[in-house]
């Protein structure tokens, strides 16, 4: 289903190839992220989209250019150079990864194209240091600030003092680990058990296994959906019995189709974003209507459609404020010129030269049913 809405906001964005106004991306539509890559590309489209049906951005329509770059850091560096300089992008939306990101700013490709962009699904530190990319504007809370919420649950509500990890091998999983044992010494404790698993293959069945036998009282998953959806299964069948919890780039319904209600029940997951069914907030409310064939598909990773459409929206928010014939430049400043921002009843700030506009996380649990308590 997810597959079939992406392709069908393609065909209704392709006719716009001339269009002035070209907004790039670069993700992993194929491979082991692929579903998440294609649900961020799917929800920016859905908001170029409704933008375009009422008239674009003063008369000029969104042309929103999409490039696999298969989760491979030298594929996203590729792809970002022609997005730049063959497609005339004048800005980029919800890009993929702390591996693909940390390699894009060594290049500093947007630096020197003056080039914004708007959302990274990654909250790794290495990516929000004073010397990262000040054209680099984070939507979501960042990997330290979901780890201490969990921790705190943990071993500051619940007493649990023996807690393990399993993280992927890379800087994705590194961040997360970091953070992990720092939060762990803010409570004098230190890690009960680690395993690490290969992002290529992502095969847990090992670090199962060791941390089965750890036997610790609960384990961080810092994983992406697949492998998290393996590992849990694959620990409960060698006899593990923790509480599992993960990060936010675990989409539940992924971790669901892979290995079912039953099995996935009871696996907590950190969220940045507010629950995509919370028809309290305005800005669900919206994203819903223009997601509502999507959301009621039940696989598609609803999450990672509201963060793309997310930035979308901001993306559109800063053109606006661009005036007629905007350049880059002045969608960068009519970026950093969002402080406090009210989405509808999620807000972002930019203000005063900050760069991570969210300092949301929820805790969340899969429930039986196969949706989310909170």
């Amino acid at each position: 289903m997810l597959r079939k809405f992406l392709l069908g906001a393609a065909l209704v964005l392709s006719p716009l190839a001339q269009a002035d106004i070209v907004i790039g991306q670069s993700v992993p539509t194929t491979g082991l992220v692929a579903s998440t890559g294609r649900a961020l590309a799917l929800g920016a489209s859905l908001y170029f989209s409704r933008v375009n049906a009422t008239g674009g951005i003063n008369g000029e329509p969104i042309n929103h250019v999409v490039r696999d770059d298969g989760y491979d850091p030298k594929r996203t560096i590729a792809n970002t150079r022609e997005l730049i300089d063959k497609e005339g992008a004048i800005a980029l939306v919800s890009y993929y990864g702390t591996a693909t990101m940390t390699e894009l700013e060594k290049t500093k490709l947007l630096d020197n194209a003056g080039i914004p962009l708007v959302g990274v699904h990654s909250g790794a530190d290495v990516l929000r240091t004073p010397s990262s990319s000040p054209f680099v504007f984070h939507t979501r809370a960042s990997y330290r600030q979901e780890v201490e919420r969990i921790v705190k649950l943990l071993a500051g509500n619940l007493g649990v003092t023996r807690i393990g990890v399993i993280a992927q091998q890379d800087g994705y999983g590194q961040a997360g680990y970091n953070a992990l044992k720092d939060a762990l010494a803010k409570h004098n404790l230190t890690l009960a058990g680690e395993a690490w698993y290969d992002r290529q293959n992502g095969d847990t069945s090992k670090g199962a296994k060791e941390l089965a036998k750890a036997n610790p009282e609960a384990v961080v998953l810092i994983t992406v959906s697949r492998p998290a959806a393996t590992f849990v299964k694959q620990f409960r069948a060698a006899g593990g019995t923790a509480q599992l919890y993960g990060l936010s780039p675990i989409q539940f319904e992924e971790v669901i189709q892979t290995i079912g209600k039953k099995e996935a029940h009871g696996l907590g997951i950190s969220e940045v974003l507010p629950y995509p069914r919370n028809e309290q907030l305005r800005f669900v409310r919206e994203f819903q209507q223009d997601a509502g064939a999507v959301l009621r598909d039940g696989k598609t990773p609803s999450y990672a459609v509201m963060e793309g459409y997310m930035s979308a929206r901001l993306v559109v928010e800063a053109l606006k404020r661009a005036g007629k014939s905007p350049t880059r430049s002045a969608v960068y400043n009519g970026l950093a010129s969002l402080k406090h921002y009210d989405l509808g009843g999620f807000t972002i700030d930019f203000g005063d030269k900050k760069r991570t506009g969210s300092n949301f996380v929820e805790l969340t649990m899969i429930s039986p049913t196969g949706t989310l308590t909170r």
